[in-house]
Protein backbone atom coordinates (compact mmCIF):
# COMPACT_ATOMS: atom_id res chain seq x y z
CA UNK A 1 0.00 0.00 0.00
CA UNK A 2 2.58 2.38 -1.35
CA UNK A 3 1.82 6.22 -0.67
CA UNK A 4 -1.05 5.36 1.88
CA UNK A 5 -1.07 5.65 5.76
CA UNK A 6 -1.80 2.23 7.59
CA UNK A 7 -4.61 2.62 10.54
CA UNK A 8 -2.88 2.27 13.96
CA UNK A 9 -4.80 1.45 17.01
CA UNK A 10 -4.64 5.03 18.40
CA UNK A 11 -5.90 6.59 14.69
CA UNK A 12 -9.19 4.83 15.47
CA UNK A 13 -10.70 8.19 16.47
CA UNK A 14 -9.78 10.58 13.86
CA UNK A 15 -10.12 7.81 10.90
CA UNK A 16 -13.73 7.39 12.42
CA UNK A 17 -14.70 11.27 12.63
CA UNK A 18 -13.54 11.57 9.03
CA UNK A 19 -15.91 8.48 8.17
CA UNK A 20 -18.72 10.66 9.71
CA UNK A 21 -18.67 13.22 7.90
CA UNK A 22 -17.75 11.70 4.57
CA UNK A 23 -21.37 9.47 4.95
CA UNK A 24 -22.85 12.62 7.09
CA UNK A 25 -25.16 13.65 3.00
CA UNK A 26 -25.51 9.73 3.28
CA UNK A 27 -29.62 9.53 3.81
CA UNK A 28 -29.08 5.95 5.53
CA UNK A 29 -27.39 7.71 8.26
CA UNK A 30 -29.79 10.04 8.62
CA UNK A 31 -32.37 7.98 8.86
CA UNK A 32 -30.72 5.94 11.26
CA UNK A 33 -30.18 9.03 13.82
CA UNK A 34 -33.96 9.36 13.46
CA UNK A 35 -34.37 11.81 10.48
CA UNK A 36 -31.49 14.31 11.52
CA UNK A 37 -27.91 13.71 11.09
CA UNK A 38 -25.74 12.94 14.67
CA UNK A 39 -22.24 13.47 13.93
CA UNK A 40 -21.46 12.33 17.45
CA UNK A 41 -23.36 9.13 17.27
CA UNK A 42 -22.34 8.37 14.01
CA UNK A 43 -18.33 8.46 15.23
CA UNK A 44 -19.19 6.43 17.94
CA UNK A 45 -20.80 4.17 15.73
CA UNK A 46 -17.36 4.13 12.99
CA UNK A 47 -15.46 4.04 16.01
CA UNK A 48 -16.39 1.00 16.99
CA UNK A 49 -17.17 -0.74 13.80
CA UNK A 50 -13.25 -0.07 13.18
CA UNK A 51 -12.19 -1.92 16.47
CA UNK A 52 -14.43 -4.44 15.37
CA UNK A 53 -12.21 -4.92 12.19
CA UNK A 54 -10.63 -8.64 12.12
CA UNK A 55 -6.82 -7.96 11.97
CA UNK A 56 -6.13 -8.97 8.49
CA UNK A 57 -8.74 -6.01 6.92
CA UNK A 58 -6.94 -3.29 5.54
CA UNK A 59 -7.91 0.25 6.69
CA UNK A 60 -5.70 3.21 5.38
CA UNK A 61 -6.12 6.58 4.93
CA UNK A 62 -4.22 9.14 2.77
CA UNK A 63 -1.94 10.29 4.96
CA UNK A 64 -1.75 10.88 8.90
CA UNK A 65 -4.71 13.64 8.91
CA UNK A 66 -6.78 11.37 7.19
CA UNK A 67 -8.35 13.07 4.86
CA UNK A 68 -9.77 10.33 3.00
CA UNK A 69 -9.99 6.71 4.52
CA UNK A 70 -10.80 3.37 2.73
CA UNK A 71 -11.82 0.11 5.09
CA UNK A 72 -11.48 -3.90 3.20
CA UNK A 73 -12.17 -6.75 4.78
CA UNK A 74 -10.76 -9.37 3.27
CA UNK A 75 -12.05 -12.65 2.19
CA UNK A 76 -13.24 -15.35 4.65
CA UNK A 77 -12.57 -12.97 7.55
CA UNK A 78 -14.81 -13.79 10.40
CA UNK A 79 -16.67 -11.54 12.08
CA UNK A 80 -16.96 -10.21 15.71
CA UNK A 81 -18.96 -11.79 17.98
CA UNK A 82 -21.21 -10.59 21.15
CA UNK A 83 -18.86 -10.67 24.08
CA UNK A 84 -15.80 -9.05 21.91
CA UNK A 85 -18.77 -6.68 20.74
CA UNK A 86 -19.95 -5.32 23.88
CA UNK A 87 -16.57 -5.67 25.37
CA UNK A 88 -15.30 -2.79 22.35
CA UNK A 89 -18.48 -0.85 23.23
CA UNK A 90 -21.59 -2.05 22.05
CA UNK A 91 -23.52 -1.46 25.00
CA UNK A 92 -22.46 2.14 24.92
CA UNK A 93 -23.48 2.61 21.64
CA UNK A 94 -26.66 1.12 22.19
CA UNK A 95 -27.31 3.67 25.04
CA UNK A 96 -26.49 6.07 22.67
CA UNK A 97 -28.53 5.57 19.63
CA UNK A 98 -31.45 3.95 21.56
CA UNK A 99 -33.59 0.99 20.72
CA UNK A 100 -35.21 2.25 17.70
CA UNK A 101 -32.14 3.09 16.02
CA UNK A 102 -30.28 0.45 16.60
CA UNK A 103 -33.15 -1.57 14.93
CA UNK A 104 -33.07 0.53 11.59
CA UNK A 105 -29.64 0.08 11.63
CA UNK A 106 -29.95 -4.27 11.82
CA UNK A 107 -32.71 -4.12 9.55
CA UNK A 108 -30.83 -2.49 6.75
CA UNK A 109 -27.76 -5.08 7.36
CA UNK A 110 -29.64 -7.98 7.11
CA UNK A 111 -31.27 -6.60 3.89
CA UNK A 112 -27.70 -5.86 2.59
CA UNK A 113 -26.06 -9.18 3.85
CA UNK A 114 -29.23 -10.86 1.75
CA UNK A 115 -27.95 -9.21 -1.75
CA UNK A 116 -24.38 -10.03 -0.73
CA UNK A 117 -24.89 -13.78 -0.68
CA UNK A 118 -26.34 -13.54 -4.27
CA UNK A 119 -23.36 -11.55 -5.71
CA UNK A 120 -20.19 -12.47 -3.21
CA UNK A 121 -18.04 -15.28 -3.51
CA UNK A 122 -15.64 -16.95 -0.65
CA UNK A 123 -12.56 -15.23 -2.98
CA UNK A 124 -14.54 -11.95 -2.74
CA UNK A 125 -13.03 -9.33 -0.19
CA UNK A 126 -15.49 -6.34 0.63
CA UNK A 127 -15.15 -2.69 0.56
CA UNK A 128 -16.84 -1.90 4.05
CA UNK A 129 -15.96 1.78 3.63
CA UNK A 130 -14.46 4.72 1.45
CA UNK A 131 -15.34 8.40 2.08
CA UNK A 132 -13.28 11.72 2.03
CA UNK A 133 -14.40 14.79 4.70
CA UNK A 134 -16.63 16.96 3.11
CA UNK A 135 -14.21 20.09 2.33
CA UNK A 136 -11.80 17.82 0.86
CA UNK A 137 -14.26 15.97 -1.46
CA UNK A 138 -13.31 16.92 -5.25
CA UNK A 139 -9.39 17.11 -4.72
CA UNK A 140 -8.51 13.49 -5.09
CA UNK A 141 -7.59 12.23 -1.85
CA UNK A 142 -9.43 9.39 -2.05
CA UNK A 143 -7.84 8.40 -5.97
CA UNK A 144 -4.81 6.72 -4.49
CA UNK A 145 -6.22 4.97 -1.88
CA UNK A 146 -8.43 3.16 -4.92
CA UNK A 147 -5.45 2.91 -6.81
CA UNK A 148 -3.72 0.89 -4.01
CA UNK A 149 -6.58 -1.42 -2.82
CA UNK A 150 -7.14 -2.04 -6.93
CA UNK A 151 -3.56 -3.31 -7.15
CA UNK A 152 -3.34 -5.33 -3.96
CA UNK A 153 -7.04 -6.87 -5.34
CA UNK A 154 -5.22 -7.79 -8.49
CA UNK A 155 -1.97 -8.92 -7.08
CA UNK A 156 -3.60 -11.44 -4.20
CA UNK A 157 -6.31 -12.26 -7.10
CA UNK A 158 -9.12 -11.36 -4.56
CA UNK A 159 -12.11 -10.43 -6.48
CA UNK A 160 -14.24 -7.56 -4.34
CA UNK A 161 -17.81 -6.98 -3.56
CA UNK A 162 -19.46 -3.27 -2.36
CA UNK A 163 -22.77 -1.44 -2.05
CA UNK A 164 -23.72 1.90 -2.71
CA UNK A 165 -26.53 3.87 -1.72
CA UNK A 166 -25.72 7.05 -3.88
CA UNK A 167 -26.89 6.44 -7.64
CA UNK A 168 -23.57 8.69 -8.72
CA UNK A 169 -20.86 6.75 -6.95
CA UNK A 170 -22.33 3.93 -9.70
CA UNK A 171 -20.68 5.46 -12.71
CA UNK A 172 -17.39 6.50 -9.55
CA UNK A 173 -17.14 2.46 -9.11
CA UNK A 174 -17.54 1.85 -12.53
CA UNK A 175 -14.22 3.44 -13.57
CA UNK A 176 -12.48 0.88 -11.38
CA UNK A 177 -13.96 -2.15 -12.82
CA UNK A 178 -16.74 -2.53 -11.05
CA UNK A 179 -19.97 -3.95 -12.08
CA UNK A 180 -23.71 -2.73 -11.26
CA UNK A 181 -25.31 -6.08 -10.43
CA UNK A 182 -28.58 -5.08 -8.75
CA UNK A 183 -30.48 -1.97 -7.31
CA UNK A 184 -32.49 -3.01 -4.77
CA UNK A 185 -35.05 -1.31 -2.80
CA UNK A 186 -34.89 -1.02 1.03
CA UNK A 187 -37.66 -0.38 4.05
CA UNK A 188 -35.60 1.65 5.23
CA UNK A 189 -36.77 5.14 4.25
CA UNK A 190 -37.23 3.92 0.56
CA UNK A 191 -33.65 3.45 -0.13
CA UNK A 192 -32.03 1.93 -2.70
CA UNK A 193 -28.80 -0.26 -2.17
CA UNK A 194 -26.59 -0.91 -5.70
CA UNK A 195 -24.87 -3.68 -5.32
CA UNK A 196 -21.52 -3.95 -7.12
CA UNK A 197 -19.35 -6.26 -7.68
CA UNK A 198 -15.43 -6.54 -9.13
CA UNK A 199 -14.59 -10.36 -10.25
CA UNK A 200 -10.80 -11.70 -9.77
CA UNK A 201 -8.00 -10.89 -12.45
Amino acid sequence: MRNCYLMQPDDIGRFAATLADGFSQYALFQHICGGKYDRDKMTLFWALSLALLPDNAICMADSKEANSVLVYVRPQSKEAGPYFYLKKGGLKMLFKFGFRSIVRLIRFEAKAKRVAKRYQTADDGYLMAFATRLNKQGQHYGKPLMEALLSYLDATGEGCYLETLKAENVALYKRFSFELKEQALTQLGNLTLYAMHRPRG
